[in-house]
């Protein structure tokens, strides 16, 4: 984590360090900013540079972030996992699979850093106690207002 860690209402922003790469070979020793907000629990938004070279933004599941703390979690399009190299701190590959790209992005982090943030981010939101955040609700109004406009898809 970076001493720029910025944490405000229902709000929790933070730098992390780590090598991401690409498909194409290309490695890139950045910080990725790492964005929680108490309005959107379920996520954490993943920030890639795009000074350097270049960049990405993903939404990832706070849940399995957690849960690729400890063993490989996610059997879609995003997984997670601990990574031990000898001589080295403990890590967390991060691996998202985009139908733009082809082939995985990956991001390794340290497993302390991800997992100080994660807490943190529980202390806003606490585990389980997403749904009590009306999140869910809000999602569910945009998306029936969406389908109850007249010429939109879903009218009889």
């Amino acid at each position: 984590m970076s001493p720029d860690e910025r944490h405000t209402y229902g709000r929790l922003e933070a730098l992390a360090t780590g090598v991401l790469a690409y498909p194409d070979g290309e490695r890139l020793a950045c910080e990725v900013q790492l964005q929680y907000t108490a309005d959107d629990p379920l996520v954490v938004r993943v920030v890639a540079p795009k000074g350097q070279s270049r960049g990405g933004s993903w939404l990832l599941s706070r849940d399995l972030l957690s849960a690729g703390l400890t063993g490989a979690a996610g059997i879609g399009d995003v997984t997670v996992r601990p990574v031990a190299q000898e001589g080295e701190p403990l890590g967390v590959e991060i691996e998202i699979r985009d139908a733009r790209a082809g082939e995985p992005v990956r991001f390794v982090m340290g497993h302390r850093a991800l997992l100080t943030y994660l807490e943190r981010s529980h202390a806003l939101v606490p585990f389980g106690a997403e749904a009590d955040q009306g999140a869910i609700d809000r999602e569910l109004d945009l998306f029936l207002d969406e389908r109850g406009r007249p010429g939109e898809a879903g009218n009889a």
